[in-house]
């Protein structure tokens, strides 16, 4: 009895483990836009986007000169398989320092439209070419992005 009970309870360890095990698939974005108030939209390679909803930075925050922590901030994304999550606790560092590679990094967690948990994490990288004087402004492009998704 005991020679088949320890085989039957490894092999039941071993098929719950693999019924839990998770995966981690990343998705690169090699074109987007960005908004004149920071809004990033992405194209997945692969099909799909992500959109960051609101814009980074604020009224205190130039070009160049700051480092802001977010929490709380939406984001939204749709796969290639089409499977898709509106999650709302985006938190993370919206780099504003170098004005030429801004970096926006985050993480967010909840439920997909298959109502499967997962949790993602964002890099985006943009540059804002600013000019002062008369038409001056920003002219902001996407560089490049990544979203990560662990199911």
């Amino acid at each position: 009895m005991r020679k088949i009970a320890l085989p039957l309870l490894t092999l039941s360890l071993l098929l719950s483990t693999a019924m839990f095990a998770q995966t981690t698939t990343t998705y690169q974005a090699s074109h987007g836009t960005v908004s004149p108030g920071n809004e990033v939209k992405a194209t997945l390679d692969l099909g799909g986007s992500f959109d960051t909803v609101y814009g980074f930075g604020g009224t205190t925050c130039y070009y160049g000169t700051c480092d802001v922590s977010f929490s709380g901030h939406p984001f939204n994304y749709v796969l290639p398989d089409g499977t898709a999550a509106t999650l709302t606790n985006l938190a993370g560092t919206a780099d504003f320092r170098l004005q030429s590679d801004v970096k926006i990094d985050g993480t967010a967690s909840g439920f997909d439209s298959a109502g499967v948990f997962v949790t993602i994490t964002v890099h985006i990288d943009f540059a804002a070419r600013c000019r002062s004087g008369r038409g001056g402004g920003c002219t902001k492009v996407f560089l490049d992005g990544t979203l990560e998704v662990t199911k």
